[in-house]
């Protein structure tokens, strides 16, 4: 080998080994964006959690009057012409009336009105479980096209170097122009990837801010990379949690109970309501020297209504059965959809967990192995730049693999902790 060729042979080697390497770190923390920050205040600034939450305080303050008895009636009569009774001429009468619900009508009312409170508000918590998990997604698919732009970046600068380095082979006679043509169409595609990056990121920090009440184009920092640990709780333990602690699925329940008491309340229907009431006598004095004369008089009146519509009332109590028996069918296609939910996140969560192993102990060790075993080749003359560009853009395709796999967990785990209704992180006697 001449002395030309020796020279050019550690240029190219000390340009290879000074290259900048794909990291597998996560990003810097420093000043990172904190998922429990925007979280808390999701929970503050949400207006679809604010709006169910007004529902379910609305429905809380009327439970009171649900069971409240009904407005007293006052009434008054002007006799236009005077009614002459033995001891004077009626002139007023004044009626006061008072109605009374029959037994446990007024408990079974404030009780329907109670359970639709008590399903609203477990609508309201299904509302923050919503509102928590697509902000996870959208946190995470933010983390992701941080972690693809950075990537980009720096196979963009790598595929700078092997251009100085193709075209050192050209100038020294080593190398063709067709090298630095092809590097340069690569470099040209990195760009189109990092405008559609570009809009990617546009896209999810407009989710985010969304869900926060903000204004669509605020800036945010950067993700913080997830932790992933294996979940310690087996499908059974899963699906006994969303049975338990699913909202919609106690929302469901809490409607069955509403529809019991509403069916309980009909057949009361069947019996009379009593009314009480007092009528007051203005009595001026008349012309008759009797005992009593012009003295005011009163009287109590007693009265029920007729429950005798047999039909109307038939078909009222009907009509509840009916919706206690749809209810209870609710309930159970709530539950079965929950349960198919656990499933199903369940086996994308350790499918991803299977992937992100497979890219760290398989596929990027092997791709970097053969990048750098390619670069070498390129070097002593035994790989052709093609062959090298080739090597790099199966690691480039891996490292963009691997971090899709990272997020792909993240919000894997966010869609299950959303199936079982509980953060998964916060249950005790489990975690360690």
């Amino acid at each position: 080998m001449s002395i030309r060729n020796e020279f050019l042979s550690l240029l190219l080697f000390f340009l290879f080994i000074t290259m900048p390497a794909n990291s597998m770190a996560g990003p810097n923390t420093e000043n990172g964006l904190i998922l429990d920050d925007l979280i808390k205040e999701a929970m503050e600034s949400n207006p679809e959690i604010m709006a169910a939450r007004a529902k379910w305080q609305s429905a809380e303050a009327i439970i009171k009057a649900k069971g409240a008895l009904p407005d007293p009636q006052f009434s008054y009569t002007y006799f236009v012409e005077n009614i002459e009774t033995r001891v004077g001429p009626q002139r007023h009468v004044f009626s006061v009336r008072q109605s009374f619900p029959f037994y446990g009508k007024r408990n079974l009312r404030a009780e329907v009105a109670d359970n639709e409170a008590h399903a609203l508000k477990e609508n309201y918590e299904a509302v923050k479980r919503s509102v928590i998990q697509r902000l996870k997604r959208a946190y995470y698919e933010l983390f992701y096209v941080h972690k693809a732009i950075d990537i980009t970046q720096d196979e963009k600068e790598l595929l700078k170097r092997y251009e100085i380095i193709a075209r050192t082979k050209y100038e020294t006679g080593m190398g063709s122009q067709q090298d630095i043509l092809k590097v340069q169409v690569e470099i040209s595609h990195l760009n189109d990837k990092l405008l559609s990056l570009g809009n990617q990121k546009q896209m999810a920090e407009a989710t985010i801010n969304t869900l926060l009440n903000r204004l669509p184009d605020q800036p945010l920092g950067k993700p913080i990379a997830p932790r992933i640990e294996k979940i310690p709780y087996g499908l059974d333990e899963l699906l006994k949690m969303a049975e338990d602690n699913r909202q919609e699925v106690k929302a469901a329940s809490a409607l069955i109970e509403r529809n019991r008491e509403a069916y309980r309340l009909a057949k009361r229907d069947y019996f009379p309501d009593l009314t009480l009431g007092v009528n007051y006598f203005d009595i001026s004095q008349g012309p008759l020297s009797v005992a009593d004369n012009g003295n005011d008089a009163w009287n109590i009146v007693f009265s029920i209504n007729l429950p005798i519509w047999y039909n109307k009332l038939s078909s009222q109590v009907k009509s509840a059965l009916e919706g206690v028996k749809a209810s209870q069918k609710f309930r159970r296609d709530t539950l079965n959809l929950a349960l198919f939910e656990v499933k199903d996140n369940h086996y994308k969560l350790i499918t991803a967990q299977e992937t992100i192993d497979l890219y760290e102990n398989a596929l990027i060790p092997q791709a970097e192995q053969s990048l750098k075993s390619a670069e070498a080749g390129y070097v002593a003359g035994k790989v052709s730049f093609l062959d090298l560009l080739d090597a790099q853009r199966v690691l480039l395709k891996i490292h963009f693999g691997y971090w899709r796999a990272i997020a792909d967990y993240a919000q894997r785990l966010a869609d299950l902790e959303r199936a079982v209704g509980v953060d998964l992180s916060e249950i005790p006697g489990k975690q360690g």
